[in-house]
């Protein structure tokens, strides 16, 4: 303790020194200035190397977060130095000996690794760094035992274990991911989670294939456990193994509160900042899934959070105690970050250690971004962030014309996958020909997944991959550099969070010591003085919710008496904050029907005068099905209480006849003009924004009633998306014409007679119909359709209330064999395999519930197809039976 004391005095002096000063300035300038413009005015001399390796050695042993990050900052710019400019002999063996010892003291194995792979140069260590660096590799040691916790890791893993409620923020490049599967390791080999389950709550369903493909791989050795995506339990998963770990949204956590099969043990909420995002409606469902789970079971709730100083927030907001929280600011990988303006022709630095701001003398290179990012990126990989879907794939055929082609096995099957599965004239086919990718929620899960795959790979030579704000949502894609080329997270503007999420991709532990960020400003309304301000590296932001500690904040509830008695909303809101606080208003009634004392009620009787006399007005007249409510808020009670209604008094019935045979589009036709009328979609799902169900704009309502039947009929149908494409298409000849929006020509649609032969109307209509099957079809429309059959099955009994549509959507399949497939954990495109071809080595119930899979007998066949191969490996391969046997 006392030579940490020391550390600490001596630490503030060295900060104090004006030679440190003058030392670390001068290496950030001159990484800098090499790395922008390819030359450095100045090098360092040996001296200065020497005290920058000295000071980090003394600042490594403080226990002070802000010298230990400072250290780390000085070995990282020394290597990227050593990289850029080079250093002598004799330096370069000394700065591999302090790195490496300062590594050991921070315990940053990631670090050591990357060091080892990258130093050839033989060094001797102190005795105590060599026992310090055993000691921690024993005591630091994760549960699954392949790797070693950063001391920081440890910290955060060594609290967790000793709390119920837990919440933890730090930076991105932390690795917050790698400490929850950790834990979740830990917790799945305990036999008191038999015929219990976990919870990973993610943000959104492009989430949900990374993160269970990840746990399968982390728990393949563990076979008691499996890892499911959809809210059921199949009768093959509950008599093959005993323990669960479902990946879910928030939504899907609703539907398996609905009929929970195993009680919840653990809910890991993974981006906790979602829960209170001012800019998501989707927040409220967040926060009223973690509230049930909570009113359902005893269960222990762990938040993980970027760059938020008060962590736990997010324990008040659901009424837990505040000892189990921890904000930590250590990051394991160091960045530089540049603000490029094209426009101007400038180009700055921004210190990490100062946070100030520095101007080259050099003008930039570069006059447009593509010529930027290939100038400075060189061999090392990188992701170009940009605003758009529609942009992405611009960038990237742009980025993609101006580079050779690129030879490689592994892109070549990715294109071959991309052809197969979407359209052989999808502009990623030509992108990936020239190593870039593009990137965004949209595209299919599998394609999405397998460009993260192979632009992880270090020896891929897919380079680029141009990305939407799917990065914000906690996908897991670094690289060496990230450039942003918009200051914007959908229409509004980045917040400091959105943006540290997004900055956090830039350097990839084990491969990078530091990455670079730059910032581009490429048109005259882009990143202005205000949005500059969030580029320097800054301290973690006060999260705020209107739920814990408002203060004299009236509005959020006032604004919810205005939803009670049926006036609009002052200000005009945006859709999505006029539906965030309708939402807000249906989970307010559900506390009080439920006699829930939470927040929300208390807070809400507190600020709005007669707040009692509206909630006891709108308890009252809610006439439908407060189990129903409870499983889906988004829809408000008033139409509810209509189709509950109908129901119970005989207006009305199944809205698909359980005896239906042809599934047609005539059918699905009815089927959406009846709930267009019911649920009111030419008001609520009616507007300019291209995502609503029925935009205000041409084609007329009746016309886009058509279209979604027509897309309907071909994804129930079990058309593979391929098929379902090419018929779009056709169905777009057979009209003449295309409408789309392009902003660069006209802010109003554009209409333009329909070329089949033209790639830009192709993968207009691509783009548009992925889009439409994702966010319109398996998203807005499905929730329409769940909540009817619900509440038929609760009016009329599970008999009565027909065919379950939302089920057929939500699978793209009738065949309930391809359903339950999927349910296991198939993919829709290899479940659709394995029934069309393989069906002789899969045994089903008279339900369709698959009950055996003959394993060995199909990974045999020859004509396999690489992708059901790998799932049926990865789903089955470690089920708890005898080689041989079927599962």
């Amino acid at each position: 303790m006392p030579a940490q004391i020391a550390a600490d005095a001596l630490s503030d002096m060295i900060v104090a020194r004006s030679d440190y000063q003058q030392d670390l300035a001068a290496i950030e300038a001159a990484v800098s200035e090499v790395f922008l413009t390819g030359t450095a005015s100045s090098e360092l001399t040996d001296e200065q190397v020497t005290r920058l390796l000295r000071f980090a050695d003394i600042m490594s042993h403080s226990t002070q977060p802000a010298h230990r990050e400072t250290a780390y900052t000085i070995i990282a710019l020394l290597r990227e130095y050593e990289e850029l400019v080079g250093l002598s002999d004799h330096v370069s063996t000394r700065a591999a000996a302090v790195a490496t010892a300062v590594l050991i003291e921070l315990g940053n194995f990631p670090g050591l690794r990357t060091l080892s792979n990258a130093t050839e140069s033989t060094y001797a260590l102190p005795v105590s760094r060599g026992i310090l660096r055993a000691a921690k590799e024993v005591m630091q040691a994760t549960k699954h035992g392949t790797a070693t916790l950063t001391d920081t890791q440890f910290q955060i893993a060594e609290k967790m274990r000793g709390e119920d409620f837990f919440s933890f923020s730090g930076p991105t490049s932390l690795g917050k991911s790698f400490i929850l599967k950790d834990a979740i390791y830990d917790i799945v080999r305990r036999s008191d989670l038999d015929q219990h389950c976990i919870v990973v709550l993610v943000p959104t369903k492009a989430l949900i294939g990374q993160t269970a493909a990840d746990l399968r791989e982390l728990l393949k050795d563990v076979p008691e456990v499996n890892v499911a995506t959809f809210p059921t339990l199949p009768l093959f998963l509950r008599r093959t193994y005993p323990r669960t770990v479902f990946v879910l949204t928030p939504e899907r956590l609703l539907r398996y509160l609905s009929n929970a099969v195993r009680d919840i043990d653990y809910l890991i909420v993974d981006e906790a900042q979602k829960v209170i995002s001012k800019k998501d409606a989707r927040s409220s469902i967040y926060y009223h899934a973690i509230v049930e789970t909570t009113r359902r079971f005893a269960t222990k709730l762990i938040f993980a959070s970027p760059s938020i100083e008060n962590p736990e927030l997010f324990l008040e907001l659901f009424g837990k105690a505040t000892n189990g929280a921890l904000a930590v600011r250590e990051r394991t990988v160091a960045q530089q970050r540049y603000f490029v303006d094209l426009v101007d022709r400038a180009q700055y630095f921004l210190s990490a250690a100062s946070g100030g701001e520095g101007k080259l003398q050099a003008v930039p290179d570069a006059r447009t971004p593509i010529q930027l990012v290939t100038s400075l990126s060189g061999e090392r990989k990188s992701i170009v962030y940009i605003n758009s879907s529609a942009k992405s794939a611009e960038f990237a055929l742009e980025l993609a014309k101006t580079l050779p082609k690129a030879t490689d096995p592994t892109i070549a099957e990715l294109i071959k996958f991309v052809k197969e599965h979407i359209h052989k004239d999808y502009f990623l086919v030509k992108t990936l020909e020239h190593g870039v990718a593009f990137h965004h929620g949209k595209m299919p899960q599998e394609v999405r997944e397998k460009v993260e795959a192979s632009f992880s790979d270090p020896t891929s030579k897919l380079q680029y991959v141009v990305c939407t704000s799917t990065l914000l949502e906690g996908v897991n894609l670094p690289a060496k550099n990230i450039f942003v080329l918009n200051d914007t997270h959908g229409p509004a503007g980045f917040g400091k969070i959105d943006f540290e999420n997004l900055a956090g991709r830039a350097g990839r532990l084990t491969y990078d010591f530091s990455g670079n960020v730059i910032c581009v400003r490429h048109e005259s309304n882009g990143w202005s003085e205000t949005r500059r301000e969030l580029i320097p590296r800054g301290e973690p932001i006060i999260a705020e919710s209107f739920l814990v500690n408002p203060g004299n904040k009236r509005k959020d509830f006032t604004d919810i008496g205005y939803v009670l008695r049926g006036e609009p909303i002052p200000s005009n809101p945006s859709n999505d904050a006029k539906r965030t606080v309708e939402q807000y208003t249906s989970i307010l009634m559900l506390h009080v029907l439920g006699k829930q004392q939470t927040p929300l009620r208390a807070l809400f009787l507190e600020k709005v005068k007669d707040g009692a006399k509206l909630l006891d007005r709108a308890v009252t007249s809610f006439t439908g099905s407060e189990e129903v409510l409870r499983r889906a808020p988004g829809i408000q009670p008033k139409y509810q209480n209509a189709v509950w209604d109908d129901l119970t008094e005989g207006r009305a019935g199944a809205l698909v006849p359980a005896d239906t045979v042809d599934l047609d589009y005539s059918l699905f036709e009815q089927v959406l003009i009846r709930l267009g009328a019911l649920y009111n979609w030419i008001v609520e799902e009616s507007g300019g924004n291209d995502d609503r169900l029925v935009p205000a704009t041409e084609p007329g309502y009746s016309a886009r009633l058509r279209y979604w039947a027509m897309l309907m009929s071909y994804w129930v149908k079990g058309d593979p998306l391929v098929l379902v494409l090419s018929r779009t298409i056709a169905y777009h000849a057979e009209q003449g014409t295309i409408t789309y929006r392009d902003w660069t020509r006209d802010p109003s649609l554009v209409v333009e007679r329909f070329n089949a032969r033209d790639p830009k109307h192709i993968n207009l209509i691509i783009e548009k119909t992925m889009r439409d099957l994702e966010t319109g079809l398996r998203f807005k429309i499905i929730s329409y359709l769940e909540n009817y059959y619900d509440l038929a099955v609760q009016a009329m009994g599970a008999d009565g209330a027909g065919i379950n549509v939302a089920k057929l959507v939500e699978y793209g399949s009738s065949d309930p064999r391809v359903i339950n497939l999927q349910e296991v954990g198939f993919s829709r495109a290899v479940a659709l395999d394995l029934t069309s071809k393989y069906a002789s080595h899969l045994t089903f119930t008279s339900g369709g519930e698959l009950e055996a899979v003959d394993v060995d007998a199909l990974l045999a066949l020859a004509d396999v197809a690489d992708e059901t191969r790998e799932e049926l490996e990865n789903i089955l391969r470690k089920a708890p039976v005898a080689s041989g046997e079927t599962v």
